[in-house]
């Protein structure tokens, strides 16, 4: 008997993370049997690219609503991975989709999320914070989380959603601080990671928030494809066109309100990423000194990434046990074996080239 075809559909196609996962799936051993939909923006060349591949470009955003919705619903998989930890109106296209076709056909949707581990963090400014930890192995502890943290509405919206419609499989990843070169077409360079690059380099200078002692989880984005593609693998087992009624779940393989997923791999503090950066950096002759100073308050949003940055001044502890029980085994090296790479790769960009040049003058001059 052959297999019926699996209709995927992912956003951020272009992005850090969807573009790696898109490479992940057009590398995976099934992937003839794959139909990739792909949401893109209008540009001509991003779609003929993404069209190569043999995925299919669905040319929109995330408020285009009435193609969201249309898109989940003819599709047996969706993976949101664009601005998706924080686009309320986004996920609910997506949602009211994926019911309309379980409706339809009265069989299961899968739908994987991307969220992050901002929803458990502490807003210690650079300090230490406590020794709570969070494992997904306890998703009692995750659910008692406040409500106004950071990404827990739409988390929320997704949890609601399944308890309502038993048919929708949902799943939350919740990935830490990304680091690596993606895989993907387009952007390949971690946000956490570039943007304290990029803000040194039009500062003159290597800096952190507050006293750099708080500590994020980490993971490399190359272990973070492998837990999607790996999720995606189980999920079909079970809830795909193709799943066989006799094929068994994993008790560590669950949806809806339990279903959480950590990718962390391990920890590192706001001020060893920086001292590294800085110390690569200075060796390149681009800063005056590897010194590790601290933002101004008041400069943080604007010198890195809006009001979110106050995130890399957070602390998150959490453990991924349950996708270890599945059998996700990270292997790649660690955060600060990795930011000499990202620091290589943003300087030899030639958008960052009068970037660099502004800041190497600055510094002879001084």
């Amino acid at each position: 008997m052959s297999s019926k075809q699996i209709n995927i559909f992912l956003t951020g196609a272009t992005g850090y993370i969807g573009g790696s996962i898109l490479t992940g799936l057009l590398q995976h051993p099934n992937v003839s049997n794959f139909k990739i939909t792909a949401l893109i923006r209008g540009d001509e060349s991003r779609v003929n690219k993404i069209a190569s591949l043999g995925v299919i470009p669905l040319i929109g955003t995330n408020e285009s609503h009435d193609i969201l919705e249309k898109a989940a619903s003819e599709s047996h998989v969706v993976i949101h991975t664009s601005n998706s930890a924080d686009d309320i109106p986004s996920v609910k296209s997506i949602l009211s989709g994926l019911n309309k076709r379980t409706q339809a056909n009265g069989k299961p949707v899968i739908y994987i999320h991307t969220s992050g581990t901002a929803v458990i963090s502490e807003d210690v400014r650079g300090k230490k914070g406590s020794n709570s930890i969070y494992s997904d192995l306890d998703p009692n502890k995750i659910n008692s989380i406040a409500d106004d943290q950071w990404h827990r509405d739409v988390d929320l919206l997704i949890i609601n959603a399944a308890q309502a419609n038993p048919l929708l499989k949902s799943v939350i990843v919740l990935p830490p601080a990304i680091y690596g070169i993606g895989t993907g077409l387009f952007h390949r360079d971690s946000e956490t990671i570039g943007s304290l690059i990029r803000a040194a380099l039009k500062r003159g200078k290597i800096e952190m928030i507050g006293p750099g002692e708080s500590k994020w989880g980490y993971s490399h984005i190359g272990d973070l494809v492998d837990a999607y593609i790996l999720l995606l693998d189980q999920l079909l087992a079970v809830y795909g066109p193709n799943a066989k009624s006799d094929v068994k779940s994993s008790p560590y393989l669950t949806t809806g309100r339990e279903g959480y997923y950590f990718t962390v791999d391990g920890q590192v503090s706001g001020k060893e990423v920086s001292e590294k950066i800085g110390e690569i950096l200075y060796k390149r002759g681009i800063l005056q000194s590897p010194t590790v100073t601290s933002f101004p308050d008041d400069e943080i949003e604007s010198a890195l990434f809006g009001p979110f940055s106050w995130v890399l001044g957070c602390q998150s502890n959490s453990k991924a046990e349950r996708l270890d029980k599945l059998g996700w085994k990270p292997h790649r090296p660690n955060m600060i074996d990795c930011i000499e790479e990202q620091v290589d790769a943003i300087l030899n960009d030639t958008k960052n080239k009068t970037l660099i040049q502004y800041t190497y003058t600055k510094k002879n001059n001084s």
